[in-house]
């Protein structure tokens, strides 16, 4: 186990300052990998608006509100979708940026079609950190499950070159806030302005996630830097996945017998009708 439970003393004082003065954006991440190794890659960024609660306070009679993520950030929506796609080294990426209530998440995507494309692109992306990236595996192990195994600090180096181009984009972020702190000076970098909160992995409907980091209650931005695994890793059988029931989809028994039947009524009606015709015209040669 990777010992995460890092006490924060020593360097409270300035983790306080720094996060008070441009609170993190929470990062996530989720790769779902189909039966052939194929699969697609999600990653997330919620950026917190001005009004939005703190994390770790929504308890608390008064929950803490960000109050200036605005100052630091400059642009939003489709322009910083632009921006983070082309701070991003892999070239087949989606990136888009959505609001609601106020906060904006940004999410970055790509597929894969093997496992070793897939850990080639996450290598591409990570660019500077591509050397930190440890191949992730997926594994037949012949009793009907696969097995797919990956790095858990993977997520962080993916990510770490996007938020480091974003923090020196000085038409997208102003490390000053307005004046309000240089994020910028030596004690603080781009470090500050996210935190990885977890990853996790889907294989055949079986989902593992590992957490990353815990906010406690000061509404300060401070936290706890969680005790995680090396690797994330999930098993699953494919044949296992769940099963449309009854009621779910069409009744194709049903739509087959209405039009049955309709064919039946269709049929009797034609019937009918040459039937009478026929009559009329034994009448008339009478």
């Amino acid at each position: 186990m990777k010992k995460k439970l890092l006490a924060i003393v020593a360097m409270a004082t300035i983790l306080v300052m720094a996060l008070t003065g441009c609170q993190a954006a929470l990062v996530s991440s989720n790769v779902e990998v189909n039966k052939d190794g194929s699969g697609t890659k999600t990653i997330t960024a919620v950026i917190l608006g001005d009004n939005s609660i703190i994390p770790g306070t929504e308890e608390k009679e008064q929950p803490s509100t960000v109050g200036n993520n605005s100052k630091y950030l400059l642009i939003y929506g489709d322009e910083l979708a632009a921006k983070v796609k082309s701070y991003c080294a892999l070239s087949d990426v989606e990136v888009t940026a959505t609001e609601k209530d106020g906060d904006t998440t940004i999410t970055i995507t790509y597929s894969f079609t093997s496992m070793d494309d897939y850990n080639q692109k996450t290598k591409t992306l990570a660019k500077d950190e591509a050397s930190k990236i440890e191949d992730a595996t997926f594994t037949d192990n012949g009793d009907g499950t696969y097995t797919f195994k990956e790095k858990s600090e993977n997520t962080q180096n993916t990510v770490d070159n996007i938020f480091e181009s974003l923090f020196y984009d000085e038409t997208a972020f102003d490390t000053s806030g307005g004046g309000d702190l240089e994020l910028d000076s030596p004690q603080y970098g781009y470090t500050q302005i996210y935190k990885v909160m977890s990853a996790s992995a889907t294989v055949g409907g079986e989902t593992v996630s590992t957490e990353f980091f815990k906010y406690d209650d000061s509404g300060t931005g401070t936290g706890t830097d969680l005790d995680y695994a090396d690797y994330l890793e999930v098993t699953s059988d494919f044949t296992k996945l769940p099963v449309e029931e009854p009621g779910d989809g069409p009744n194709v028994g049903l739509i087959v017998g209405i039009v049955v039947a309709a064919v039946v009524v269709v049929g009797a009606a034609i019937a009918a009708i040459v039937i009478v015709n026929k009559k009329k015209n034994n009448k008339t040669q009478e």
